[in-house]
């Protein structure tokens, strides 16, 4: 066993006895919470598609899967190289791949903590750029039937309002519909307005094992005003913690159908995603020795070890 302190041990105890007083295994009942969800929601039971359901639905075209990734060298945050890729992958076999690379350093900004914290926000809005860019070429050249974008549509609407507007419109007009589904859900807004006394929770917290499996809770507040869209929790497996799925509000009409296509997609033992974004997020993943080869392969010994190298990579132990 690697050597840890006593000083170490006692503080991870002192550490798990207030986590469990904040979130305790038994503190408010299933029935009590989904009683107090009904007053302000509502619940829906969904089944998975059978036989040929889903190739009816699907009407031979393509189901597009859309997920994005970003990985950085080691250092700090102004002293790094981004690496970026976003990939839309077809079920019939289609891939539209985009690109960009980024490091602070060409922009001889100031070193602190708020620019940091923006250059974080950069990457973001950067990364949500491409999958909006690799989605609209999908509907461009594939005229899929529906596109599943991971992580929730309203982080694009957040991080680039403009460009995500015109790429709803786009869908809109080709027939296309779109659905993020996210493997987390980080609002605070449902618990804050049925158990105000739990100011730590989220709502991932009080959903916890409270769904059913195929069960979906709707709360119209989950959805800000101005983002036209619809949002709900979903469990589609056996896994206690919901998903969050959401869409856009003039394809309503449809988001019982990109349910149980989410469902249908999505293994029961698993953690909850459709397998079909599983294999476009392992595709497009940048790794760590991805970044590392590609860095050493295309930038200069010198500018490497000058500008990108922390000197606690020199460490001999």
């Amino acid at each position: 066993m690697l050597p840890v302190s006593e000083e170490l041990k006692k503080k991870l105890k002192k550490l798990n006895e207030s986590l469990r007083q904040l979130y305790p295994t038994t503190i408010l009942n299933e029935q009590e919470i989904r009683r107090n969800m009904s007053e302000i929601g509502t619940f829906y039971s969904f089944s998975k598609w059978e036989n040929d359901e889903s190739k009816h639905w699907m009407n031979g075209r393509t189901l597009v899967g859309v997920d994005g990734s970003v990985n950085s060298t080691k250092g700090s945050q102004m002293r790094t190289l981004s690496v970026f890729q976003a990939l839309a992958k077809g079920t019939l076999g289609e891939e539209a791949w985009l690109a960009d690379v980024y490091t602070p350093l060409l922009n001889q900004e100031i070193e602190n903590l708020g620019e940091a914290a923006r250059e974080a926000q950069k990457r973001g809005a950067l990364l949500s750029q491409l999958e909006m860019g690799v989605a609209e070429k999908a509907i461009q050249d594939w005229n899929p039937r529906a596109i599943m974008m991971d992580g929730s549509l309203l982080h694009f609407y957040i991080d680039d309002s403009e460009t995500w507007m015109k790429l709803a419109k786009y869908a809109e007009e080709q027939d296309v519909y779109l659905i993020g589904v996210s493997e987390e859900i980080s609002t605070h807004g449902l618990v804050r307005r049925l158990y105000p006394d739990y100011p730590s929770w989220s709502d991932r917290d009080l959903l916890y094992g409270v769904l059913q499996v195929g069960e979906a809770f709707e709360w119209r507040e989950w959805s800000p005003s101005g983002s036209q869209m619809w949002k709900m929790a979903f469990r589609p497996s056996l896994n206690p913690l919901p998903i969050g799925l959401d869409g856009l509000e003039s394809q309503r009409e449809h988001c019982f159908d990109l349910i149980k296509l989410t469902y249908s997609l999505t293994p029961e033992q698993g953690r909850g995603i459709p397998f079909w974004l599983d294999i476009v997020d392992n595709q497009v993943r940048v790794t760590d020795p991805l970044v590392q080869t590609m860095v050493e392969q295309y930038i200069d010994p010198d500018l490497r070890y000058r500008l990108l190298e922390p000197k606690r990579n020199e460490r001999i132990i």
